[in-house]
Order: structure tokens, then C-alpha cells, then sequence
């Protein structure tokens, strides 16, 4: 029996000499730490939760054991964190693509009014005395009075004429103004009447037969070429590229 208490004492003592280290190293025991990253450090005081405490009771030795669980250090939260060299980062400005630019579209313009002399050459005069003789034939052959020339007026249906034949076709208003512009100055008597056509080969004839032709209108080539109250003519020729202009302006 004496030696059974021996044991049963002993046996407890190794006991007690058990628990007395684990509480001792439970007072010792580091805490573990915690690394916040160096972008969290402001949320520090929220995110690290005071030590939490554990109460373990044996149900014989009634010794309290105190344990820490998930502390974070003081000492560790005083330690200012090791930030890492941080590369130099190169920043490429990218220039946005300028927008096309639209060119405007081309504002039409009128046609240059042309201004050069018109050159006389023997077969453009001959033409003018031509289409005079003509009309003449016909006016007096209807009994009215021959139109006489007259040298102003012919400069202007001349330079008509260039113009026309610098654009390739006859007309009456154009590029160079209105017949009524032209003529009504040129004839100085508020009264004018203009005909204007081409003539190939030199057959003068052929146009003034054409006029004729046309039938009796209050105003046509023939009206004016037949009118008894125009009294004189101005007749210009000008050789173009592709015919010769002929034109005509009749004055009271």
C-alpha cells in the first residue's frame, strides 16, 4: 500500500510540474504578427482586433490558462513597412489623329469677261461689207432705206463677236453682260435690236439667207434686219477656232 501512494504521488507531482510549464509558457508565448501592406495602413486600427482571451479549466487543478490568439504585436504595427523601389514608369502621350479636314466645295463662278481687241484680217472685213451689201439688197428690195455703217457701233459687235468665239458658241446675254448693256450704249438712242450667228467657209450668203428665212415675228433676225425705224448698223467679224462670228446691232 505504501508503495502504491508513493506512485500515486509522484505521479501527480509530474502532474503539476506539467501544468506549472504550460503556464508559464502560455505567459511567454509570442504573439503572432501581423504585416499590413503598405496600402492598408490606414485601415490599420480597424483591422487588428485587440488579443482575445480563453478561459481552459481543468476540472481537477482549477488553474486558468490565458492564451492569445491572432494578436498583432505592438512593436510590429510601430515598424514603418519596407516599401520596395518603385521602377520609373515611362507615360507615352498618345496624340489623338487629327479629324479630316473637309475641303469646301468649289463656289461656281461667272465666266471672265474677255477684254482683248479682236484682230481685223482682210476675210473678216470683207465679211462685214458682205453681210452690209445683203441686208441692204433686201431692205431696199422691200422698200425701205439702206442702213448706213457705223464705225462705234461695229467696235462692239466685234468685240462681242471675240467674246463669243473665245467661248465657242453665239448668244445673245452672257459671260460679257446683257445685250441690252452692250447695245443700248453703243447705239445711244434707248433703241436696239442684235443678231449674232457663225459662218463657216466664208459664206457670208448662207446666214443672211437663214434670217430671211425666218417668218414675220414682232422680233426675229429678219424683223430687225427688215425694220424701218433702224436706220444704222454696226457689223463685227471675228475669225474663232472652229467658225467665224458674225454679229450685228441695229440703231435708230
Amino acid at each position: 500500500m505504501r508503495t502504491e501512494r508513493v506512485i500515486d504521488l509522484l505521479a501527480r507531482g509530474a502532474v503539476a510540474v506539467v501544468l506549472v510549464s504550460l503556464v508559464v509558457a502560455a505567459l511567454t508565448l509570442p504573439v503572432n504578427s501581423v504585416r499590413v501592406a503598405p496600402t492598408d495602413m490606414m485601415a490599420v486600427s480597424e483591422r487588428v482586433a485587440p488579443a482575445a482571451r480563453h478561459l481552459i479549466r481543468e476540472p481537477e487543478m482549477d488553474v486558468a490558462i490565458v492564451a492569445s490568439a491572432e494578436t498583432a504585436p505592438i512593436d510590429d504595427m510601430l515598424v514603418a513597412p519596407v516599401i520596395a523601389d518603385v521602377p520609373e514608369t515611362v507615360v507615352t502621350v498618345i496624340e489623338p489623329e487629327p479629324e479630316p479636314v473637309t475641303e469646301p466645295a468649289p463656289v461656281a463662278q461667272a465666266a471672265p469677261v474677255v477684254h482683248s481687241d479682236p484682230v481685223i484680217t482682210d476675210e473678216t472685213r470683207a465679211a462685214e461689207v458682205e453681210m452690209l451689201r445683203l441686208m441692204n439688197v433686201s431692205r431696199v428690195a422691200g422698200g425701205l432705206v439702206p442702213l448706213t455703217m457705223d464705225a462705234s457701233v461695229s467696235e462692239t459687235a466685234r468685240s462681242h463677236s471675240g467674246v463669243e468665239s473665245h467661248w465657242g458658241y453665239v448668244y445673245h446675254d452672257g459671260p460679257d453682260g446683257t445685250a441690252h448693256a452692250r447695245d443700248a450704249t453703243a447705239c445711244a438712242s434707248g433703241w436696239y435690236g442684235e443678231n449674232t450667228g457663225k459662218v463657216w467657209n466664208d459664206n457670208v450668203r448662207a446666214l443672211h439667207v437663214e434670217f430671211m428665212n425666218e417668218p414675220w415675228e414682232p422680233i426675229n433676225h429678219r424683223t430687225n434686219i427688215m425694220d424701218p425705224a433702224f436706220r444704222r448698223v454696226g457689223i463685227g467679224a471675228v475669225q474663232g477656232r472652229d467658225a467665224m462670228y458674225l454679229t450685228m446691232v441695229f440703231c435708230r
